[in-house]
């Protein structure tokens, strides 16, 4: 004899109480679905589901509950019932053991900012232990990148006070000694690989300051030459010598025939906001290709640099045969949407507020997409602007994009100006820090003045004043170098550019010929423009 008592089927799953969160992003968290089994167990993993998402948008002390009510034939409606609380903030974040650099600089490195001003809209105040983790290697890689080859965290935490709801975090480093390079070499024990033709490709140089990057760097255009060469399967292993009385590291780059493996497949998790093509389309390789370790390490900082995740993780497990590999990528997707109003007083004649507002998106709908839009005015002043990037234009790395704009000045009572056209333009990568883009710009400018205004205008400049449009068209070619570490505060790297713009194709010609010889004015009130 066997009895069973069967689960009661759920006829509809609602939310309550929530605000910051809305219905659709819960449904999708959860694993209760109308027509589904009502199972305790699943609840207790959905309520712990519900309480992290909160977690990650600072509300650590959430409370979540269920309330029931039958509806009959054994079926249930089933409703979380969520009590978002309050906010938490970070308070202070501190430094310990720190000789070489002080607590602000420090702080500029790592991801977690103290609550400020602006932290709403930022939203980086807000604790969470996968994003401590992440501060603690961008700590190890800054320290890695000048010269301190022994830098270790030693501790971190995170206390919270009840009282303010804030969390005070502190960092236990211990920095270490400087390092520089010391002597460089690199050996090959692949057949038909000259290690001497590979010398030259090392970013690593004696007497230099020891960089982790510039070891990345070496190894990453090492595999790229040994690869096409015909090598595929070819590994660079870095060997560091550390010499503790000259505080040198000397480097050895061994190139050696690696195992054959192929990548089986890449799963994308934890994206909750950025599409899947997003993440793959940052590989250059994909199911099938040989596996390639340098590959792998490059997808990641190129992930990192996008700006759409507080951490980017990458690991492989074993695949369905021994030579097959499957590459797991696990993101934590943030916010990557801003809101920016300023506000100014202009004295004089046509004076007043003058007041403009932006909303920017960096990955609109999950697709990597860039979007701006702007407008602004005051009383003789008004502007607008649209900005749109398409950061993979046909499937190929190329940022592809257009800007729309319109601008409208009246000069007191009888002078008037207009501006409104657009840009094509689309940018390519030379190498990680050049980059080059073209650019096409089509404006059109509108002068209006009162008749009695207009002095001897010739016939050409007076189609230019009486409201006929002066056209421009133009095409520019910037060359852009940057090795800057951060674009909002930047503290060293060097940022260059070189633009070159030719105008006249499809523009108003203005002829010489015509034109009076004498100055031509427009009398205003109380100047001459």
């Amino acid at each position: 004899m066997v009895t069973v008592n069967e689960n009661q089927l759920l006829n509809q799953v609602v939310f309550n109480g929530n605000r910051k969160i809305k219905d659709d992003k819960l449904s999708g968290m959860v694993r209760s679905r109308a027509l589904g089994p009502y199972s305790q167990a699943s609840i207790e993993a959905d309520i712990q589901a519900i309480k992290k998402a909160y977690a990650d948008i600072g509300r650590s002390d959430v409370e979540v509950t269920t309330q029931t009510a039958p509806v009959g034939q054994g079926r249930v409606n089933l409703a979380f019932v969520i009590n978002e609380g309050d906010r938490t903030k970070i308070a202070d974040i501190n430094f310990t053991g720190n000789t070489h650099y002080g607590a602000g600089r420090l702080r500029s490195v790592i991801l977690t900012k103290e609550s400020g001003i602006l932290s709403f809209l930022t939203r980086k105040d807000i604790y969470n232990e996968d994003k401590l983790r992440a501060d603690e290697e961008a700590l190890r890689q800054f320290y890695y990148n000048h010269g301190f080859a022994d830098f270790r965290v030693i501790s971190s935490n995170a206390v919270l006070d009840p009282a303010t709801n804030k969390y005070t975090i502190t960092f236990d480093v211990d920095e270490g000694e400087r390092y520089n390079f010391g002597p460089i070499n690199v050996e090959s024990t692949v057949d038909g690989v000259n290690a001497d033709d590979l010398r030259g490709l090392t970013e690593s140089a004696e007497g230099k300051t020891y960089r982790a990057k510039d070891v990345q760097d070496s190894i990453s255009k090492i595999s790229e030459r040994v690869a096409a060469a015909g090598y595929p399967f070819a590994r660079v292993t870095p060997r560091g010598n550390r010499d503790t009385v000259s505080k040198t590291i000397s480097v050895d780059y061994l190139v050696d025939q690696g195992e054959r493996a192929y990548v089986e497949r890449i799963e994308i998790r934890g994206n909750t906001n950025t599409r899947d093509y997003v993440v793959r389309r940052e590989f250059d390789l994909s199911e099938g290709d040989a596996f390639n370790q340098q590959e792998i390490a490059e997808a990641k900082r190129r992930l990192e640099r996008l700006g759409y995740f507080q951490s980017v993780n990458i690991t492989t497990q074993q695949g369905s045969a021994p030579d097959r590999v499957v590459i797991i990528v696990d993101v934590v997707d943030q916010s990557t949407g801003s809101f920016g109003i300023g506000g100014g007083y202009a004295t004089g004649y046509d004076g007043g507020f003058i007041v403009e507002a932006s909303v920017e998106e960096k990955n609109f709908l999950g697709r990597g997409q860039y979007i701006r839009v702007a407008a602004g005015g005051g009383a003789s002043t008004r502007n607008y602007s649209l900005s749109f990037t398409e950061p993979y234009f046909l499937g190929y790395r190329l940022a592809a994009g257009f800007d729309l704009f319109k601008t409208e000045n009246d000069y007191y009572d009888n002078y008037s100006y207009g501006e409104q056209g657009f840009s094509l333009r689309v940018a390519a990568p030379i190498t990680n820090d050049i980059s080059s883009q073209f650019k096409y710009t089509y404006r059109e400018m509108r002068y209006e003045a009162d008749d009695e205004d207009i002095d001897d205008l010739s016939r050409p400049y007076q189609r230019i004043v009486n409201g006929s449009p002066w056209v421009t068209s133009s095409v520019a070619n910037t060359i852009t170098f940057n090795t800057l570490d951060s674009t909002v505060l930047p503290r060293e790297g060097v940022f260059a550019s070189l633009t070159n713009e030719v105008a006249g194709l499809g523009a108003t010609p203005i002829s010489t010929r015509s034109a009076p010889r004498r100055a031509t004015t427009i009398r205003c009130p109380t100047r001459w423009i």
